[in-house]
Parts: structure tokens; sequence; C-alpha cells
């Protein structure tokens, strides 16, 4: 025989179950604007009816209901969509990254124009077309001297804007090792608090969240893989991380930056000096993309370097020719790779200070009968430079700059609608609905009235049997 107060028992809990579900969803409410938040609910189950049967128990007509209770508070998410949604933003990372480096690489060339490179090298040789036919004319002379000067100072800005783009991507790379290392560490420690609170028997909603918001953002930076522990068939806590194919939460290592003679790699280990190389050639994530435009900055500064270096040889050669090499004045000087400011690639300083001037020996700065073999070098193919002229050989290096820039803005962007539309559909599992939230408030407002408007009858019904039968 059941409890006389077991109506009163039933009504506490559909109150209790009512004011859960009311708690939660406006938890859910109260979070529709935070990152990486997902929606709960309150799972209702009816609780174990009066009463159980047993060997010895009465037959009953059936089961007396005991109400209901929250069987536990459900975080809802959809791992599948939890998978893509991270491998779209390492594509996304890796291709919006190389795209913002871009940006700056192509605004170091001002091509097409009438003050570029290109247009320079052309007034240069014609320049040497024009001495060939005043070849003793101080004026024409000076305009050499100059528009060669003007050309060198052209190349080492490109070349010193390019060195500035490269290290401020390494730079960028050196923070977003630190960014990484900063990630796993916080995903360290609400691991440690998940397992803490799974131990209890309790469910850490908030602190998923939170552990997955942080995936979410460490996969910008590279692969990642997450594999949920369990035993028994329940979820421990526990999960296998794998960063770049490294096995992040096994062990407290770091990531570690390093630059020796101007090559960058980024190693993995318990410090900088006892670290391993770490493959980044994936593809994925912001590390690789700049890992990849590194790469490709520093093929444009080897090309500005060999086309220099070719332009300073060949011309050098061409008005040395037939002369002694005691005698050589080489109108171009230095490398652009030096690092050595003074001995960057620029013109002779002593035919920028007297163009029409002779040497010690007498030997004409600027021989001006060795013009026209100057002159001939615009339409000459180099043979270092791949048997194109110095024009082509240019052009070449600038249309590379221009179709790589339009390939990372084509797949940024494309992988940016990719990203946004998994997104969508992620938020449309775990996101808050505020429609459909406000239309459960409402629902578990109703229960709670009428579990309290039950129990106000049975206390009605237990005053009048208590205190006025008999009476």
């Amino acid at each position: 025989m059941p409890s006389t107060f077991l109506g009163l028992e039933t009504a506490r809990r559909g109150l209790q179950a009512s004011q859960v579900s009311l708690e939660t969803t406006g938890h859910n409410i109260a979070n529709v604007n935070t990152p990486g938040y997902s929606r709960q609910n309150a799972v209702l189950v009816a609780s174990t009816p009066y009463a159980n049967p047993t060997m010895s128990s009465k037959l009953t007509p059936g089961q007396l209901g005991t109400g209901v209770e929250v069987n536990e508070i459900r975080r809802i998410r959809n791992e599948y969509l939890d998978t893509q949604a991270r491998d779209s933003t390492s594509s996304w990372g890796y291709w919006q990254v190389q795209e913002d480096i871009f940006a700056r690489v192509e605004a170091v060339f001002t091509e097409p124009g009438t003050t570029g490179v290109g247009d320079t090298l052309t007034s240069f040789f014609k320049a040497w077309q024009d001495l060939n036919n005043n070849p003793q004319d101080p004026g024409v002379k000076a305009a050499v001297a100059e528009i060669g000067d003007q050309l060198a100072n052209m190349f080492r800005e490109e070349y010193q804007q390019l060195t500035i783009v490269r290290e401020s991507a390494v730079s960028q790379l050196d923070s977003q090792v630190n960014t990484v290392n900063d990630l796993l560490a916080q995903i360290r420690d609400v691991t440690g608090a998940i397992t803490k609170v799974y131990e209890q028997g309790n469910q850490p909603n908030d602190l998923l969240d939170k552990r997955d918001y942080l995936i979410d953002q460490l996969a910008g930076f590279g692969e990642v893989s997450v594999e949920n522990i369990t035993q028994n068939g329940k979820p421990t806590g526990e999960m296998r991380l794998l960063f770049n194919n490294i096995d992040v939460m096994s062990t407290t290592d770091k990531f570690f930056l390093k630059e020796e003679d101007d090559t960058v790699a980024i190693t993995f280990g318990a410090n900088a000096d006892n670290s391993e190389l770490v493959y980044l050639n994936q593809g994925k994530g912001s590390l690789d993309g700049i890992n990849q435009v590194l790469g490709n900055i520093d093929s444009y500064l080897g090309q500005l370097v060999k086309l220099t270096d070719s332009l300073s040889r060949v011309i050098n050669q061409a008005l040395n020719e037939g002369r002694a090499e005691a005698d050589y004045i080489d109108f171009f000087q230095g490398s652009l790779a030096s690092t050595n400011p003074d001995d960057r690639f620029r013109v002779n300083p002593d035919i920028l200070a007297n163009p029409a001037g002779s040497d010690a020996a007498g030997n004409l700065l600027i021989d001006g009968t060795k013009a026209i073999d100057v002159a001939r070098l615009y339409s000459t193919g180099i043979d270092e430079l791949d048997g194109a002229t110095f024009n082509e050989f240019y052009n070449a290096l600038l249309s590379d700059v221009g179709a790589d820039y339009s390939r990372f803005m084509d797949m940024a962007e494309n992988q940016s609608a990719i990203n946004e539309q998994l997104e969508s559909l992620r938020q449309s599992v775990a996101g808050v609905n505020m429609d459909e939230e406000l239309s459960l408030m409402l629902q578990y407002q109703y229960g709670y009235q009428a579990s309290s408007r039950v129990m106000t009858t049975l206390d009605a019904l237990l005053d009048h049997l208590i205190n006025r039968t008999a009476v």
C-alpha cells in the first residue's frame, strides 16, 4: 500500500523537474551570444514506480507511477559536424594567412606602372642607346648614371620591403606558436577538471563546451584529431588529441620556433634544445600557411638577387671588354644578398660623383664607345636567367607573384564559404534558438503551475482527512 503522502511526493518531483528544466532553458537564453556554447536540455524520465514487482509482492492491477525526475542535463552536440567544421577551419586558416601576407607581398611590386622596375629597366637600356648616339656627351652620361642609380635603388627597396614582409611573417609565426602552446596548456587544464567532474558522477557540460571551443581555435593553426576515451561505455573526460599528427595530450612538451641561417623551423619537445622537427607540409592551418609563404618569399628574394647579380655581371663585362684587369671599372657594385648595407647592389659611387670623369689611370668611368654593347643586352637572353632577357625574367617574377596571390584569394574565399556553411549547420544543432527556448520556457512554466495545483489540491484533501474527519 503506498504512503498517504505519495501524491505530495509526486507533485514535488513534478515541481522540481519543471524548475530544473526552466533553469536549464534560462541558462541557454543567457548564453545565446556566448562563443562555443552548446545548448542544453533537461532529460526527463518517469521515476521508479510503486512498487517494483518481486516474488512476494501482491498481485495488483498495475504499478503506481511516482512522478518524474531529471535523468541528466544533456549537451546537444554533433561530433561528426565538429570534425568537419574543424577540418574546414584548418583549411581556411591555411589559405587565409597566405592571402593576408601576399597582399603585402604584392604591394611591394608597383607594377604595372610608369614608375616601376620594369619601366625603369627599359629606360636604363634606352639611356645607353642614347649614349651610343652621343658617346662623349657628359649630359647623357649623367643620365645613364642617374637612371642606373634609380634602378639600383628600386631593386634595393623591393628587396628590403620583401625582407620586412618576411620578418613580419616570421614574427607572426612565432606569435602563433606561443598561442598554440597557450591553447594546449588550457586544454590540458580543462581536461583535468572535466575528469574530476566525471569521477563525481556529474556532467561537466560547460567545461566540455570550453574545451571544444579551445580545440576549435587550435584547429585554425593546424590539423586536429580528437578521440574521446571511454571506460565501460561511459566517458571519462580524457581524450587523445593529435595536432599536426603529434599526440599533445600525453605530454607537457611545447612547440618552439627555431631560426638558423635564414631558415625557419618549428620543433616540439621539452625545451628548445631538446626538441624534434615538426613536419608541417599538411596544407592545414596557419602555421603551415606561413611556412609555405616564407618559402615563396625566399624564392622571390632569390630571383631578385639572381637578376641583379646577372645585370651587374654582364654590364660590367661589356664595359670592361678588352681592358686589363687592373683597369676594370665596374658600373654596378655589390649584391642585394649582402648583409652589409653599404655593400649592396648599387652604381659605382665614383661614377655617380663624376659620370663624365676618368679614374687615376685616365680610363673613362663611363666609356661611351661601349654603350652599344650594353644597349644590346636589353634584348639578349642571359644563360643564367634560363635564356630570358632581363625584362622577361622580371616580368615572370611579377607573373608568379600575381598568380600566387590570385590563387590564395580564390582558395581563401572558397574555403570561407565552406566554413560558414558548416558552421551554420553546426549551429543549427548546437546553437541556441530563442524562439524554441521561449516556447520551452512557457511549456515548463505551465508544467510547474500544474504541479503546484496538484500539490494544493492534495494538501486540501489531507487537511480535511487529518483535521476534519470524525469532527
